[in-house]
């Protein structure tokens, strides 16, 4: 009798493992470029912290007029030669990116409004850019 009590327990309580096990978030590969997009709560926000040694490029998305982060903006960077190394759409307010020493160019777009930077990654240097829209796109 204690037998089917005990089984059904352990198997409720390893359904519940593998939710727990799974990462919170995941890094992605395009061509040559790694990759981590997120930042949408507290658990990504660490999520992200933890790996940001990992990756030589953070960008930070928002929004001037509300002060509010964005997800969902398209992101395509572009090398020196013109080449597309990064084309994607974030999943959150952060994207952090493994990229070659070298010159690029960071086009975002939010709302049907573009923001183009310049970035140098130069040896072991990394580059942090915070991408601000002048206005949420409601406005």
């Amino acid at each position: 009798m204690k037998t089917p009590c005990l089984a059904l327990f352990l198997s409720t309580l390893l359904l519940g493992l593998p939710a727990a096990a799974e990462p919170v978030l995941q890094p992605q590969t395009q061509g040559e470029v790694r990759f981590v997009t997120g930042g949408v709560g507290a658990e990504e926000n660490e999520a992200l912290k933890a790996v940001s040694a990992d990756y030589n490029l953070h960008l930070q998305f928002s929004a001037k007029d509300s002060g509010e982060f964005l997800s969902d903006v398209e992101l395509r960077i572009t090398d020196a030669n013109g080449r597309v190394v990064l084309q994607t759409v974030s999943d959150g307010p952060k994207l952090f990116a493994k990229l070659q020493p070298g010159r690029y160019t960071i086009e975002a777009v939010y709302g049907g409004k573009t923001l183009r930077n310049a970035v140098t990654i130069a040896g072991q240097r990394g580059a942090s850019l915070s991408l601000v829209w002048p206005e949420s796109p409601e406005n």
